[in-house]
């Protein structure tokens, strides 16, 4: 069954909302495009991994997407947890195109004439294998066997492992030859190495201590507050900033009427700014005309607040986003002022 299920990674929506509210001509926009597509290829092949594991019957294992749990004082992800009475897998998916040739050291993609190296992403496993034996050693969970594989989700991707590395032989697949390979996993751990009252109990330590990893992107990228873009964009033609009238959104260029556009701007603000809001700082955001109107969108969010009257920070909400429910399709395309 699945207990932690795929949630798009957080780092992919801040790097969306900033791609939405970058002008064309900033100098970082391109690298930031480059981050979006690079952090949705891998968000891709999550989403193959996360549907094969999904013809998993559901009693035969606890599945957990994404799970980060502290080491010491980092931190470690992987991408698939599986967990039994006999044992876990741990999974590491790469959604790599291109020729792939697999070494001890390293990993070699050739695509387009170009040549790229990344760690070797078995030894990354076996490292979050090693870092999950060391917590749970600390929370004095029982020894339980901890197997790891490597998938491959890009069905056009060609892999060519190294001469009698047998290690990667047997633990590394396609997508489409996961379900084998947990198979063959399966044959050598016929007895129960705890019971279901320990897998209660681990699964609540996981859950528990899992902590989605969130990052001050624009400082990441090098990318000044005062550079994004503010005002809400029209969804139908992505024109920007819409106008505020009468307690409804309207596009001047388009005429298109929206009661919930301002939503997205407020998504982006808590993604990218930060996770509170004032009053004054939402009438700046949305290009309000008055505080007594900000106050009315304040009321209408709900959001959770501290403090009382002028002083009230308003938070950024546990159901987050914020709900648009948009006519047209959600994109990144930044916003088309002026």
């Amino acid at each position: 069954m699945i207990d932690l299920d795929l949630m798009k990674p957080i780092t992919l929506e801040q790097a969306e909302a900033t791609q939405r509210r970058l002008s064309f001509n900033h100098v970082m926009r391109n690298e930031v495009e480059v981050k979006v597509r690079k952090l949705a290829s891998g968000y891709q092949g999550e989403k193959k991994l996360h549907y094969f594991l999904g013809l998993i019957p559901d009693k035969k294992y606890h599945i957990f997407h994404g799970l980060r749990l502290p080491a010491e004082k980092s931190f470690f992800q992987t991408d698939a947890h599986l967990l039994s009475t006999k044992l876990i897998i741990l999974i590491e998916s790469k959604n790599y195109s291109g020729k792939l040739s697999i070494e001890k050291l390293q990993l070699t993609q050739e695509i387009n004439d170009t040549k790229l190296v990344y760690e070797n992403p078995l030894a990354q496993v076996n490292r979050h294998k090693l870092l999950l034996h060391y917590f749970f050693e600390k929370y004095q969970i029982p020894p339980i066997p901890i197997e790891t594989l490597v998938v491959f989700t890009k069905s056009s991707a060609e892999i060519n492992i190294a001469p009698g590395y047998t290690e990667a032989e047997k633990k590394i697949c396609k997508a489409s030859n996961l379900l084998k390979k947990i198979e063959e996993i399966e044959r050598y751990y016929r007895k129960e190495s705890v019971d279901q009252k320990t897998i209660g109990k681990i699964k609540r330590l996981l859950l528990n201590k899992h902590t989605p990893f969130r990052s001050d992107f624009l400082k990441t990228m090098g990318i000044d507050k005062g550079d994004i873009v503010t005002g809400v964009r029209c969804p139908k033609c992505e024109f920007g900033p819409m106008k505020y009238k009468r307690n409804h959104w309207k596009c001047p260029k388009c005429n298109h009427i929206s009661n919930n556009a301002h939503l997205e701007a407020i998504n982006d603000h808590f993604l990218i700014i930060k996770a509170t809001i004032t009053n004054s700082e939402l009438c700046e955001l949305l290009h309000l005309p008055s505080r007594r109107a900000s106050t009315y969108v304040l009321t209408l969010l709900n959001l959770p607040s501290t403090g009382s009257k002028r002083g009230s920070i308003y938070h950024q909400p546990k159901s987050f986003p914020l709900s648009t429910n948009y006519d047209s399709p959600h994109n990144t395309n930044t916003i088309k002022n002026k």
